[in-house]
């Protein structure tokens, strides 16, 4: 019983009703930085990248969508081992609440490779195939199935060459675990109260896939990463 994946219940987060002051949603991003660091959310990203690099001509810059890019933690890792391999990259970073772009680039001001753009990412304004890959990082847990679905469709269709989702297991020990050290290592209450309440959000791998399915996705695979991350990869090469 307690390895079985509790009910879906989703409830919306402190961060995204966009009511706490900025130095309050900074010191929260920077909590999300620390669990992404150390809790493999790059490890998995730049894991499944790391193919689409391997296949990319590096005479011309890797174009790539980050859909939700919150803080822009995770295309600034993506910038970091692009820089280290040698492979250009320019990177569009979306996101829908001011603060957290606000953050972002001031995190981001000697990474020129990306830029920003304030959007929902259910009405991005981009045509069809103008990015090679789109990631979508910790973020489609806060969405509901329905609205999952038609992300799912809409990355698709922006990208290329494919679509890398990152983003946490549904799990009643993951969410114990967080709950406890959410206590023990932040007293930031938007962070005590957001990440027991995203575990609790997240999807199944077999809600994944059937998502995937059913946004039309023709060949993608879904990744369980350690500790209770999963990986939703289209490949279209």
């Amino acid at each position: 019983m307690i390895f079985s994946a509790p009910p879906r219940n989703l409830r919306p987060e402190l961060l995204d009703l966009d009511e706490a002051p900025f130095e309050e949603v900074k010191d929260s991003l920077q909590d999300v930085q620390r669990v992404n660091r150390y809790l493999s959310g790059y490890r998995v990203l730049l894991h499944h990248i790391d193919r689409f690099f391997d296949r990319h001509d590096s005479s011309q810059p890797l174009h790539i969508l980050d859909a939700a890019t919150g803080s822009a933690d995770q295309p600034l890792e993506v910038v970091r081992y692009a820089r280290k391999r040698g492979i250009p990259v320019k990177v569009t970073a979306i996101d829908i609440n001011r603060k957290m772009l606000r953050f972002a680039q001031e995190e981001t001001l000697r990474f020129p490779e990306i830029r920003f753009v304030q959007c929902d990412a259910l009405n991005m304004p981009f045509r069809e195939n103008s990015f090679d890959v789109v990631i979508n990082s910790l973020a489609l847990h806060h969405f509901s199935r329905d609205h999952a679905v038609a992300l799912l469709k809409n990355f698709s269709r922006l990208a290329r060459r494919g679509v890398i989702v990152n983003d946490l297991h549904r799990s009643r020990v993951a969410y114990a675990s967080i709950f406890i050290l959410t206590r023990l290592l932040t007293q930031n209450r938007l962070t005590r109260y957001d990440a027991p309440v995203s575990v609790m959000n997240a999807f199944t791998p077999e809600e994944m896939r059937a998502m995937a399915r059913e946004a039309g996705w023709q060949q993608f695979a879904v990744h369980r990463h350690f500790p209770y991350r999963i990986a939703l990869v289209e490949n279209k090469s």
